[in-house]
């Protein structure tokens, strides 16, 4: 080998030198040059590379040549002749070199040799790396390798980076089996690089299990468990990573190779190792090895290093995958707490994705073994909730059912070890999942939708579920996305939608135990849980019968709907039969029954059905539906024939004919026919003539009579218009029966065809009258019960409306019960007929016609006998005692604010020249005066502090039942002392008189009320000032009279009651509207008022406000949006003043009234409008177009009211409260001093007052073309 020893750069010389031989003779062709200018000698390069064990080779030579080649392979003039001419030349001396200087104990000269040999083989290619190999194979394939450590590590590269390395080497078998016997070294570093290269070999298939023919006879199985064993020692005590790693990488690889099956699955208490040449293995029993595995992968599973702990975890899921036997190594998993571990691995892993998915897998593999796991996964499933949380928010992430499937084991085996706020937190995570899921945010396998269904089941069914705070939203919004997400979409779910219905059944039983509780937030949830069967399942159950679902779902739908229909809370299971009812359940069902005729869906059916005819007609009527289900066909033509049948000596027939009769009757509310009219007639007087009206004995017979009578009377009633023949002795027949046996009206809904042609028969006159009494009894003594409900039982607005119709005999049939109930009866039943025949005039005054036609004046004059006036007065007396006696203003007696509402029925009553007597008494009481005086003066020296004193407290609640006395008191003074009142000392300063005589309060007072007082004390206060106010009017205009108070007083009132215009109590602001359109009609009478009224900005605002509402309703202010009727009135008074303001004049423009009258509509027309308009008319504000459009506009709303009159269906009336305590009295003297009447006696005033209205403005109009 030659080199000049420079290596600095130099200049590329001109032309290559010629080869030529080196100093040792060595031939031409293996002097190699160098882009340095100098030569290196292959053959002088391996001489000394070979002599490297040698010791008398200087080491540093060695190294120095290592040196040089390590620097010539980067140089292309040396590597490419290299290549091309002598690729082997070298790899076998670097072998030598390697081994020899392993054998020298010369760890750099080994490191530098080892790193050569893999460059050179990296740079020369395949043909030095198989020669490489092969040397170095054949030096690690005997002997012990204590000393080839840097040898080991370069096989292990060369195997690592040539996907065929492994083909050159020569005795495989002696090589595996000497690397395997040496893993008993005790240096960590040795051990790591021979499980690498036994590693790389498995990897590369040189095996001995590979090549089970050139095993030469060896026992494979003795192998296999030394390896097992010593690779198992290894892992236990090696605290290096990289040795774990590459002690993992070997056991996962050859497990794959199903090496070990035989020593980890057998049955056999132990395996007998046997001789493999040099390797000699101790006994180790079956139980011995498997307990050596589980101690060993619990360092590796501790490791820092990730590859590692993933590796140990697949290592541990392989063999627990496996289809042989692995009961044995599954129980030793578990006693040994390599569950503990892998939990810790869980805990730790900061939800890195890779060791997530590993651990679970294992977690779950040995969750196989319930009763030993479930103690292990109690004590870890704290970790798996941070787990489900991360897996959740992962679309089709790979362990997530595999988690639900871990968190589901826990509810089902150990749910006593989950804390109420962990529970919350699955609910709420699961929750989640099926949200995003229906939103299409988050895929989900059916597997997971299947597993949190039965995860949210389990925690339903815990004990203490219902202590779980958050849980009933949670379960509400699951079920509801569980149900949307399976029943509603288009694709085929059939397998989820069982599991869908069941969450769904579990929720709503859960609901309905929490309403049972009286826990409130239930309630609500419940009412949403129902809207989701009303929606989703009732729309998939129509479908049904087009699409031919699945028998199974319609069943488990219907059973949901039953537990509605006989579990629900208040009025729930109302609401919901009839919303089925009038979904067309009764042909829906029969559709259900057709399509799937098997008896399972027979039975839900009927049950279903019973439960609706329960709910929709009461008196138990479907437990006859329930009793006969059996018996009763699928098909309505069947169900007609049975009811023709005779059924005297049959009492299955008997069952089945009540259970069609109530069938039958439940579908005539919802507008279903099971046959034709004709049919169904036939049918009935078929079974009235054949039976008679004889019921089974176990059927309540009066119940059961009362819904035959209905069924027939709308029967007959559907039939008339349609011209059906019927039998006139079935009808005499059932009449017969009506009147000599016992059955009841009242107990059943009705429908108003079958009562209306009740009413008409003459023949029922007698049967009639009976029920007529006892609906009067029943009114009398509890109106709540009797007044319309969702039943529709007979109530008084049925009777009402009936009666109104003019085409019965209920006028006569009650003035004849009157007279009958005069001569013959109690003094309450006298009562009860009386206050019915009131009602009924209160309601309908139109009435009052049928009724003076059947002589009601002369039975009215006989029922007069049963009171005397002349009782009220000393009554009256002995309760203004205990006025004298002393009640002070603070008083919180009960029987004190009674009686002050006493007295204010008493007045009330005078008002219409009732009780005269005694209201004189109650107003003249100076006792009473004298109280009324401190309680108004007390609450107007509170100033703005009055306003806290509502009708909660004490003092509130007392001064609002004296100002209610002031006004009763006020309304009668007109009846009881008129001539002897001057109504103008109300507007007196109370310095300037005497306190008053009579009950009553000065205008000022009122005002300071009506400014500081609360919301109750302003309604009150001005009404009675608006009472006062008007007296004042009516009674300057009889006499003339002059003003007596100051301007200064008049327009304080004015002040106060501008501002009030502006309340957001409608009434309030009515009343103060009212007050000052009486104040601006005082004009005409002097200077005092002119000036008082042209003084006031306020109106200004007033009409301008309410123009700008007419013509851009948008920008009116909030608190003026429903005061537009009280402006339209003040716009009047201003336009009839005697001197129009200007600025009203220039206001009422003709764009501004185009405006107006754009804007309008039929449905904003008001009579205060018409009223306008009419003054502006009169006034010459409207031009000729104004008029023709308003002219038009009025006509149509005419139209209108008479067409809603014409069709207008009378409401249900309200519930009435006999008075039970103090609020209940205030809340009676309220209706009674706002005259309230019912909504639909209240539209009929309002549509009356608008007529009146549009005829005054026509009436107008036509005036002016005639001028």
């Amino acid at each position: 080998m030659e080199s000049d020893g420079d290596t600095s750069p130099r200049p590329p010389a001109l032309a290559p030198a010629p080869p030529r031989a080196c100093g040792a003779g060595h031939r031409a062709s293996h002097s190699l040059p160098t882009s340095a200018g100098g030569r290196i000698c292959l053959s002088c390069a391996a001489t000394l590379l070979s002599s490297a064990g040698d010791a008398s080779t200087p080491s540093h030579h060695v190294a120095h040549v290592l040196a040089n080649l390590s620097l010539a392979l980067a140089d292309p003039a040396f590597l490419a002749p290299l290549r091309a001419a002598h690729p082997r030349l070298l790899a076998a001396p670097l072998a030598e070199a390697l081994s020899g200087a392993a054998s020298r104990r010369d760890a750099a000269l080994a490191a530098q040799a080892c790193d050569l040999a893999v460059d050179f083989a990296a740079a020369v290619g395949t043909p030095a790396a198989s020669e490489l190999v092969t040397g170095l194979a054949c030096v690690l394939s005997s002997g012990s390798l204590v000393k080839h450590l840097h040898t080991l590590h370069c096989l292990g590269l060369l195997l690592n980076s040539n996907k065929d390395a492994a083909a050159y080497i020569g005795d495989r078998l002696s090589l595996f089996l000497n690397l395997v016997n040496d893993l008993r070294l005790p240096s960590d570093e040795i051990r790591g690089e021979i499980l690498f290269v036994l590693y790389k070999l498995a990897v590369l298939n040189t095996t001995p299990w590979d090549n089970i023919c050139d095993s030469g006879g060896v026992d494979l199985s003795a192998i296999s468990r030394s390896l097992l064993q010593l690779s198992l020692e290894v892992l236990l005590k090696t605290q290096n990573d990289a040795v774990r790693l590459n002690c993992v990488a070997l056991l996962l690889t050859l497990a794959k190779k199903d090496t070990f099956d035989i020593l980890l699955f057998s049955h056999q208490g132990s395996i007998n190792c046997v001789e493999a040449e040099s390797m000699q293995t101790d006994y180790m029993s079956l139980n011995a090895s498997l307990v050596l595995f589980a101690e060993a992968v619990k360092g590796s599973l501790l490791s820092s290093n990730i590859e590692v702990q993933t590796g140990t975890l697949d290592l541990i899921c392989h063999f627990l995958s496996s289809d042989a036997n692995i009961f044995a190594l599954l129980q030793t998993l578990i006693n040994e707490n390599v569950a503990d571990y892998v939990f810790e691995v869980l805990r730790l892993s900061g939800n890195n994705d890779i060791l997530v998915i590993s651990s679970i897998r294992v977690l779950l593999l040995l969750a196989r073994s319930e009763e030993k796991f479930k103690e292990k996964l109690a004590i870890g499933f704290s970790t798996l909730l941070p787990v489900l949380h991360y897996v959740a928010e992962i679309p089709f992430h790979p362990v997530q059912s595999h988690v639900l499937r871990l968190v589901w084991i826990c509810m089902v085996n150990c749910s006593g070890v989950l804390s109420l706020p962990q529970e919350e937190q699955i609910a709420c995570t699961l929750t989640a999942i099926l949200r995003r899921s229906g939103n299409g945010e988050l895929g989900m396998s059916s597997e997971t939708f299947i597993l949190i269904c039965s995860i949210l089941i389990e925690i339903l069914k815990l004990p203490h579920a219902h202590d779980i705070e958050k849980l009933p939203l949670f379960i509400e919004e699951a079920s509801k996305c569980a149900i949307s997400s399976t029943l509603s979409h288009e694709y085929d779910s059939m397998i989820l939608i069982p599991h869908s219905l069941h969450l769904l059944k579990e929720a709503l039983i859960f609901c309905l135990e929490g309403s049972k509780y009286k826990i409130s937030s239930k309630k609500d949830i419940e009412d949403s849980m129902i809207e989701t069967c009303g929606t989703i399942l009732l729309r998939w159950i129509e479908s049904a019968v087009v699409d031919g679902n699945d028998e199974e779902t319609l069943a488990e739908i219907l059973q949901i709907f039953q537990i509605i229909l006989s579990s629900a809370s208040d009025k729930k299971p109302l609401k919901f039969a009839e919303l089925l009812a009038s979904s067309s359940w009764f042909s829906l069902s029969f559709g259900f029954m057709g399509l799937f005729p098997t008896d399972h869906v027979k039975s839900v059916v009927y049950l279903v059905t019973g439960s609706i005819v329960d709910r929709v007609l009461g008196c138990n009527y479907g437990e006859t539906i329930r009793d006969a289900h059996i018996y009763l066909p699928s098909d309505p033509t069947e169900l007609m024939y049975l009811l023709g049948q005779c059924s005297a000596e049959d009492f299955n027939l008997a069952s089945s004919q009540c259970a069609i009769l109530s069938i039958l009757y439940a579908c005539s509310f919802y507008n279903e026919r099971l046959a034709a009219n004709h049919q169904t007639l036939a049918s009935l007087e078929q079974y009235i003539l054949l039976n008679c009206g004889n019921f089974p004995y176990e059927i309540n017979g009066s119940t059961m009579l009362t819904l035959l009578v209905h069924l027939y009377a709308f029967v007959r009633g559907t039939s008339y218009s349609d011209s059906i023949p019927h039998s006139p002795e079935a009808e005499s027949t059932l009449f017969h029966i009506m009147t000599h046996e016992e059955w009841d009206l009242l107990a059943i809904r009705v429908h108003p065809v079958a009562i209306k042609w009740l009413f008409q028969k003459q023949e029922l006159m007698e049967p009639l009258t009976f029920q007529m009494l006892a609906f009067c009894k029943t009114f009398c003594g509890d109106e709540t019960v009797m007044l319309s409900n969702s039943s529709q039982l007979v109530d008084i607005q049925m009777v009402a409306e009936l009666l109104l119709s003019g085409e019965t005999i209920i006028s006569f049939m009650l003035m004849s019960l009157l007279n009958q109930t005069i001569k013959e009866g109690t003094e309450s039943e006298v009562f009860s007929v009386v206050s019915v025949v009131s009602e009924i005039l209160r309601i309908s005054p139109y009435s009052s016609d049928q009724f003076i036609s059947c002589g009601v004046l002369d039975s009215f004059q006989s029922a007069l006998i049963f009171t005397q006036e002349d009782e009220w007065l000393p009554l009256t007396v002995k309760l203004l005692e205990f006025i004298k006696s002393g009640i002070e203003y603070t008083s919180i007696v009960l029987e004190h604010k009674i009686l002050i509402g006493i007295l204010c029925l008493v007045l009330h009553h005078s008002a219409n020249k009732v009780l005269v007597e005694p209201a004189k008494a109650v107003i003249l009481n100076s006792s009473l005066v004298s109280l009324i005086d401190a309680v108004v003066h007390e609450a107007c020296a509170k100033g703005p502090s009055l306003f806290q004193h509502n009708q909660e407290t004490a003092f509130g609640q007392f001064l609002t039942l004296v100002l209610l006395l002031v006004f009763f008191s006020l309304r009668s003074l007109r009846t009881v002392l008129e001539a002897n009142i001057d109504w103008q000392d109300f507007l007196q300063h109370s310095d300037d008189i005497q306190s008053f005589s009579v009950l009553g309060i000065p205008c000022h007072d009122l005002c300071r009320l009506m400014h500081f007082g609360p919301p109750s004390i302003k309604l009150v206060a001005s009404q009675c000032l608006l009472e006062v106010l008007t007296k004042i009017s009516d009674q300057r205009t009889c006499i003339n009279s002059e003003l007596r108070c100051s301007v200064k007083y008049l327009k304080s009132i004015i002040a106060v009651t501008e501002g009030l215009m502006f309340s957001e109590d409608s009434k309030v602001a009515g009343n103060c509207g009212a007050c000052l359109c009486v104040i601006l009609g005082w004009e005409k009478f002097g200077n005092q008022e002119k000036v008082a009224v042209k003084e006031s900005k306020w109106f200004r605002l007033i009409v301008e406000e309410f123009t700008v509402a007419l013509t851009a309703p948008g920008f009116t202010s909030k608190s003026f949006s429903n005061q537009q009727k009280f402006a339209a009135n003040i716009a009047v008074s201003l336009l009839r003043l005697s001197q129009v303001p200007c600025w009203l004049t220039l206001l009422f423009n003709g764009p501004l009234i185009a405006g107006i009258v754009a804007n309008l509509s039929v449905r904003n027309v008001t009579a205060e409008i018409v009223n306008l308009f009419s003054e502006l008319m009169a006034r010459r504000y409207l031009s000729q177009e104004h008029i023709v459009t308003l002219h038009n506009l009025f006509q149509v709303c005419r139209r209108q009211i008479y067409e809603g009159c014409s069709k207008a269906q009378m409401p249900e009336q309200s519930a009435k409260k006999v008075a039970r305590s103090i609020d209940d009295v205030l809340a009676l003297l309220f209706g009674l001093m706002l005259d309230q009447n019912t909504d639909f006696g209240a539209v009929q005033a309002e549509q009356q007052r608008l007529l009146r209205a549009i005829d005054l403005f026509f009436h107008e109009s036509n005036r002016r073309d005639q001028q």
